[in-house]
Formats: C-alpha cells, structure tokens, sequence
C-alpha cells in the first residue's frame, strides 16, 4: 500500500478545508478532493459515505479547535468586559489569521441549501454561538442575549466578508484593516453601549 493511499481521516479533513472554504458546497467535487489528498474516489469513499458526510466533517474539523478555544476564554462569569475585549481581540485575529476558517463560517451562515445549513448551525456553528451567548448574558437585562449575540458576530463578521468592496468606500484606510485596530473599534462601541450588570 503507497503512503498516499494510508492517509488518514483527519489528514484528508486537513486536505478539503482549503477546498471547501473556496469553493463551498457546491464548488467542490470528490474527484477535486480525492486528487487533493493524493487517493482515488473509491479510497475516498471507504473514509466518508458521501460527498455530504465529507463536507460536514470537514467543517466540523475546522470548526473544533476554534470553538475550544473561544469556550476557555469565556469561563470566568464575573469579568463580562474583561471576557468581551478577550473574546473580541480572539474572533478578530483568529478570522484574520485563518482564512480557511473564516470562509467556511461564511458558507455556513449562507447556504443556499435549508436542510444542509439546519445540520451545519445545529451540528457545528451552534457551539461557538452558545459561546458568545453566555458571554451576552453576563451583561444587562435590558439587551435580549441571542439578539446580542448575533450583534457581535456580525459586527466582527462583517470587517471581513466586506474587506474587499470597502477598500472603494470613501475615508477607507489601509489601517482598518489591522486586527487590533477592528477588535479596538468593536470593544469600544460594544463597551460605550454595554453597561454590565455588575
């Protein structure tokens, strides 16, 4: 057996992530795959039972370390602010850094397919919401936490699934582009606007 034929699961999640966070769903064929991971299709298919269950764990595989991640830095319940600035300065260099990952939270969020996106929010993208939710609730009553929470990941959201059309909008700089100077901005409005409840 060649040594391309021994890859394992995870090195073929690996292997797709880029794939998919380009491509999307739809973009992307099990043949594209399997070249990619140096196996043919049928290697391929002893591994998933179908171009969806590949699709599903590979962003459930790209999602995974992120959600830890996000989850350990919002455990201490008593420090709401000092959590938003954390958690904030973490989602914005974190979808700097990875681009993969950014691209297939995009794909995730707007799949054209109901049923296919219903598996990935429920399966995958649940468990970094339910994060930035528990951090939402830890400040004043008065904001509802699932609307809240939306409010943050969209306002961090949309620094990158706009960066290339608003290098045209007049008073763009290249500065804002800057991770620090995106996470600055959202703490900042997030923390004038949010009195804790402490």
């Amino acid at each position: 057996m060649s040594k391309a034929s021994r890859k394992s699961r995870e090195d073929i999640l690996k292997l797709a992530v880029p794939l998919f966070a380009k491509s999307g769903y739809d973009g992307v064929s099990i043949r594209n795959v399997a070249s990619q991971s140096q196996l043919t299709p049928a290697a391929l298919y002893y591994h998933f039972k179908d171009k969806e269950a590949l699709y599903f764990e590979t962003v459930k595989h790209a999602f995974e370390t992120k959600t830890t991640a996000a989850k350990e830095l919002v455990e201490n319940t008593d420090a709401a602010i000092a959590n938003l600035e954390v958690f904030i300065t973490w989602f914005v260099a974190t979808l700097d850094k990875e681009n993969d990952f950014q691209k297939l939270l995009q794909w995730v969020l707007l799949d054209s397919n109901t049923q296919r996106m219903q598996i990935l929010v429920k399966d995958v993208f649940a468990d970094l919401f339910i994060t930035t939710r528990k951090l939402a609730e830890s400040f004043s009553p008065a904001y509802d936490p699932y609307m809240l929470s939306i409010s943050i990941i969209g306002l961090v959201l949309c620094h990158f699934q706009s960066q290339q059309g608003r290098q045209y909008l007049p008073g763009n700089k290249a500065i804002h582009d800057k991770p620090r100077v995106i996470s600055a901005h959202i703490i900042k409005l997030l923390k004038n606007g949010l009195p804790s409840s402490y």
